[in-house]
């Protein structure tokens, strides 16, 4: 039996059409570009670290720069989250017959992720030659028990089913970004790095389909699933979910990096920032840009039609399941 499509998606057949239609290369970058070093490479207000009541305190180049970090972590995030999704995705591939609409959308997204991942380090080559010679991340940062739960997840995609809904948030977290991206471009065009703004939206490009894709994986693998699978993904999302959203190691890393690299900022300026990191989480205004139905309506409006995502509304402190 063929499952009914969510109104307003494109069809699968669709969703192959553009594929191959709107699909570019990386060559199709002008990576000869220079990323200006006394631009932001992100628009403001992208990550905790601006919240945090110290930030205010700091010079102009001392932001510039943080921005600019917060910008090389996002590309590291961006990198480690599409291997994740090329992991699951290749599992499901493997182990899973599926329709052919269905496995041709999930070849394209392979092909598609994989061309980010190089994008990605190809613009953090750019920004910093002398960190990026060796692919490894510098500043997001994983737990081991964080590294451990998503390797699980993603080499038993069939049986823990949270990945689908971790691809939806931070899929739609992404087109968001992009938007900034982009709207920042327009609204300043002379503030932010160009090749970052190009970079954000070529992603954007793709990943506009990959979310509705994520929404034709809840059709076909997720709601057919008995509710003991729902409600165990449902439990192993919410863990990822508070990873996402609380302030954690890399911002961390971000503050520190930034000391090592305005040794003033170690006596005072670092040691707060540190301390107020944590707090960051309670914080309206940083939940308002970034992880509320401003952000995340699509994501948001899908959550609240599954049960099993009832307890994930704690993370949300400025919204609720059903808005007034």
């Amino acid at each position: 039996m063929i499952p009914k499509p969510r109104k307003s998606l494109d069809s699968l057949a669709t969703l192959n059409r553009k594929s191959r239609e709107l699909a570019f290369g990386l060559e199709d970058i002008d990576w000869s570009v220079p990323v200006d070093r006394a631009k932001p490479w992100a628009p403001e207000e992208v990550g905790p670290i601006w919240f945090t009541p110290t930030f205010a305190e700091l010079e102009p180049a001392q932001r510039v720069r943080c921005n600019q970090l917060h910008a090389l972590r996002l590309c590291e995030k961006f990198i480690w989250f599409e291997e994740q999704l090329i992991r699951a995705v290749g599992n499901i591939l493997r182990e899973r017959a599926l329709p052919v609409p269905l496995r041709e959308a999930l070849e394209h997204f392979v092909s598609e992720e994989t061309k980010h991942v190089e994008m990605f380090w190809r613009l953090l080559a750019k920004s910093e030659p002398a960190w990026y010679q060796p692919r490894e991340f510098r500043l997001f940062e994983l737990t081991a028990l964080q590294r451990s739960g998503m390797n699980l997840v993603v080499d038993r995609p069939d049986l823990l089913l949270a990945w689908i809904w971790v691809a939806i948030f931070v899929e739609e977290r992404t087109l968001y970004l992009s938007r900034l991206y982009m709207s920042a471009a327009k609204e300043a065009p002379a503030g932010i790095d160009a090749l970052h703004t190009r970079v954000h939206e070529y992603h954007f490009r793709d990943e506009a389909r990959h979310y509705q894709l994520d929404q034709h994986l809840l059709t076909w693998l997720y709601d057919p699933q008995p509710r003991w699978k729902k409600t165990l993904g449902a439990a192993i999302f919410r863990v990822m979910a508070r990873a996402y959203v609380a302030p954690g190691g890399a911002t961390v890393r971000i503050a520190q990096q930034l000391g090592h690299e305005f040794p003033g900022l170690r006596s005072h300026i670092i040691p707060r920032l540190l301390a107020e990191i944590p707090a960051v989480f309670r914080n309206v205004e940083y939940h308002r840009k970034l992880f509320s139905r401003a952000s995340f309506p699509h994501t948001l409006a899908l959550l609240a039609e599954y049960p099993e995502h009832d307890r994930l509304w704690e993370l949300f402190i400025t919204e609720r399941k059903h808005p007034a």
